[in-house]
Formats: structure tokens, sequence, C-alpha cells
């Protein structure tokens, strides 16, 4: 995970254009993608039919790693820290920084099951179909909604736990969460129920949503977000503050935020209706070449 705001912000820029590339050739059946996504579904689904084992152990981790588990996790691990904050937060995180680690554990966990409905309903992209299918999954396919599960709550935790012990996660963290996430994405295409395709996009969106919203409200920092760019707090020795000082700065607070959401919003707009014209013209001269 990049360390800084800059950092962050630079890396769910990064994932999201990539998430809408991705999306993009899905939406479009851009060929390379869509041949492979059937070879692997092929093999795996070999496998699958032939390793009843293997089949069970995946259920078994597509039950253990569901969005749902997640977030009943983060609802409660957000109760947790707001009851801290009133009692002088936790670890190194300050009440009002423990205030922001859990409203931010809870929207990003809890919203990113919104994501996935919507970015399911625009693509439209029908599940992997088997003449004898090992499992079933109701609903579309684009992305999967297991893998950006796992990537958030794994994003989500190591922020946690910068915030609170005030230095980056040590690579335990990091190789647990890692292996959490890899095969919660296997599981899925092992249970021949996603492409390789809708686990990477679920990935991709995972990392964007999750590192957007961290760099948005900024857990790890001490404080009100806009007394760190501001200075002290207080008035200085003498002079007496403004009674409506804190109220301007939390609408300076609040307006910068929508500013940001704004933006992105219209970042990933433009993105995706130029990669969309990109990728079409792309693919009809492709045809017109072999046709």
């Amino acid at each position: 995970m990049p360390s800084g705001t800059r950092g962050i912000r630079r890396g769910a820029q990064a994932a999201a254009l990539a998430f809408v590339i991705l999306a993009i050739m899905v939406d479009v059946g851009w060929m390379p993608v869509v041949e492979n996504d059937a070879d692997v579904a092929e093999a795996l689904g070999r496998l699958a039919a032939t390793t009843g084992w293997l089949v069970t152990a995946l259920r078994w981790v597509s039950e253990i790693f569901h969005p749902t588990v997640f977030r009943v996790i983060a609802a409660v691990g957000a109760a947790v820290l707001w009851w801290r904050s009133g009692r002088g937060g936790v670890g190194r995180a300050d009440p009002a920084a423990t205030r922001r680690l859990a409203v931010f554990t809870l929207v990003t966990v809890g919203a990113g099951g919104l994501l996935v409905t919507g970015f399911k309903d625009l693509i439209g992209r029908a599940r992997p179909s088997f003449t004898n299918p090992v499992a079933h999954a109701a609903g579309l396919s684009f992305p999967s909604g297991h893998a950006l599960g796992a990537m958030v709550a794994a994003v989500v935790c190591l922020v946690a736990v910068r915030a609170v012990t005030g230095r980056r996660a040590p690579w335990p963290w990091w190789v647990g969460w890692g292996l959490i996430v890899a095969l919660t994405g296997f599981s899925r295409l092992g249970l021949g129920v996603h492409f390789v395709s809708d686990v990477v996009g679920g990935y991709l969106l995972g990392v964007a949503w999750a590192l957007g919203m961290a760099a948005l409200l900024r857990p790890w920092q001490p404080g009100a977000l806009a007394a760190g760019r501001a200075g002290p707090a207080g008035p200085a020795s003498g002079e007496q503050g403004h009674r409506y000082g804190d109220q301007r700065a939390s609408w300076s607070r609040w307006r910068r935020l929508s500013i940001r959401i704004r933006n992105w919003a219209a970042t990933v707009a433009l993105l995706a209706s130029t990669g969309r014209t990109l990728v079409t013209s792309f693919s009809s001269r492709t045809a017109r070449r072999t046709a």
C-alpha cells in the first residue's frame, strides 16, 4: 500500500483507471479477454469435476470470506471504535482520528456492496455456464463481489493498523491478508461462478474504492482534518477566538471533501467515455481485418 496521502491517492487513481479499462474490454467483448476467460474457466471446470474435496474446500472458503461476514465484522469494529473515541481514542489515534477510523471502516466496507451491484447492472455480464456445474450463484458476473469484499477488508485492516500503531503494518499482516484475498478469488474461479476478469475487476475496484476513501478521510491523521493544515488550534495568547471559527473550518472541510468527490466522479466518467470509444473503435477495426 502506498505511503502518504499523495501516494495513496495516486494508487487509488491507478487502480480506478485499470478497472475502467478492464470493464470496457469486458463490456465490448474484446476477444483476448473473452478467450482467456473461457480457457481458464474450462480448465478449472475440468479440475473441479474430478476433484470433489477441492470443491468442498472452495465452498468453505467462499462462505467464510463472504462479503456479508466482512460487513458484520466492520459494523462491530466501527461501533467499538466509536465507543473508544469517547474514552481517549485507541492506540496512537486520538478521539478525532478514532471517530474518522470508525466512519472509514463502516462506510468503506458497507458501501462496497452497492458498488458491485451498480457495476454488475451496468455491465450486465452473465456468469460462466457449464453442462454439469459444481456450484451455482445468483446475479450477474462482473465484477466479483467476493473479490472486492476481500480486497476492501484487507485495505481497511492495513489502514486501521497504521492509524492505531502509528506505523506501517508489519509483514505478517500483509502476508495473511494476501492469502485471504488470493484464496477468495480462486474459490470463485474454482467453483465456476466467475471468470478471471471478474475477479481481477473486483480486486481493482476494491483497491480504488478503499484507497480513495482512505485518502479522503485520512484516519491515521491526528486531530481534525482542518487543524492538520491550518497549524496550531485555538487563538494565540492574548487573542480572542472567533465564535464562528470552528463552524467555518467544518464547512470548509466538507466543501473540500465534496469537491474531491465531484472531481473523482468527473474523472471516472471521462475515462469511461474515452476508453469505451477507443476500445470499440479498435474492436471494429480488428473485426474488419479478420472478416
